[in-house]
């Protein structure tokens, strides 16, 4: 039995342009991606030569148990693509928001497929990111080393430099606020239709920008809220991160960010409860450790304070 663990960071777009809709249904797009030390906690189970389904559950939110959950979808995936017949189980530790417009679910996926590759040997980067584009667009960012810019749907990448930023994440509690990526893409064709895609300069990362932010505020206006909320908290350049409805904005550092995080907590303002989160960026992903119990943990700890003692 191999059993390995994995964090899963969120993400955020700082841009975000996209193109007319393809013929096969997706946009093409130009994002920069960069992720965050806001990170679900993966641990994959291998039982090689056992057989059986692969599993997936997430302690504490039922409704993400199951096949359907993109973690799931990655290791069936990546199992088919190899000819594996081994039995997998998911465990899947939620921290970043769902349906955030945070990646969580794509890098809860790429996360189960960097602990499978290694479980199995497997060092084609081809194939890894091929696999990973199946289950959804974003997942092959998370296999990269860290922010980069993507094209295409979201599997041509080119490593970008991003200076550290600390940000403050916020997120509508409220279900109907939820903003789905499939309804916000739509939005977006309908806003545009008849009209041709802005011709633009090049995307720079000294401009935040997002084309999905425009509709998803005319379908949504209570989300200009959480802009406002930026705003009057000093944030620098707030925006909307993917498909939303999430926020973010820039602060000078960690403790401005942690006090405007606290002030925001306590405010309501009629959107059933908002999440302020604080975060800064990563440099690089995580990587992919051995799964050690907390109690053999312990027993590891127990044992070294006996031999100094």
């Amino acid at each position: 039995m191999i059993r390995l663990r994995a964090r899963a960071p969120a993400k955020v777009n700082l841009v975000l342009r996209v193109g007319p809709q393809r013929l096969d249904g997706f946009h093409d797009i130009e994002s920069l991606l960069v992720p965050l030390d806001l990170c679900d906690e993966v641990w994959v189970t291998v039982r090689p030569g056992a057989g059986g389904a692969v599993t997936c559950r997430c302690p504490g939110r039922p409704d993400l148990d199951g096949p359907a959950n993109l973690a799931a979808r990655a290791a069936e995936t990546l199992r088919t693509r190899l000819g594996r017949s081994d039995g997998v189980s998911i465990t899947v530790r939620k921290a970043i928001p769902v349906t955030a417009g945070l990646g969580g679910g794509s890098s809860d996926a790429a996360a189960v497929i960097r602990c499978l590759a290694r479980a199995w040997r497997v060092r084609d980067p081809r194939l890894l990111a091929s696999a990973a584009l199946e289950v959804g667009s974003d997942v092959p960012f998370f296999l990269g080393g860290g922010a980069a810019w993507a094209r295409g749907r979201g599997e041509r990448l080119r490593p970008a430099r991003v200076p550290p930023l600390h940000l403050l994440l916020v997120y509508p509690r409220d279900p109907a606020l939820a903003v789905r990526a499939g309804d916000a893409y739509r939005w977006l064709d309908e806003a545009r239709s008849g009209l041709q895609a802005p011709r633009r300069a090049r995307a720079s990362a000294s401009r935040r920008e997002n084309d999905l932010m425009g509709p998803c505020l005319a379908r949504l206006p209570a989300l200009r809220t959480l802009a406002g909320f930026l705003e009057e908290a000093g944030a620098t350049a707030p925006i909307m991160s993917g498909s939303g409805p999430t926020f973010f904005g820039s602060f000078q550092d960690r403790e401005a960010v942690r006090r405007a995080a606290k002030s925001l907590a306590r405010r309501q303002a009629g959107l059933g409860g908002i999440e302020a989160i604080a975060a800064r960026t990563l440099t690089r992903m995580p990587g992919v450790a051995p799964w050690k119990s907390p109690r053999s943990a312990s027993s590891r700890s127990t044992r070294t304070s006996s031999r100094r003692t």
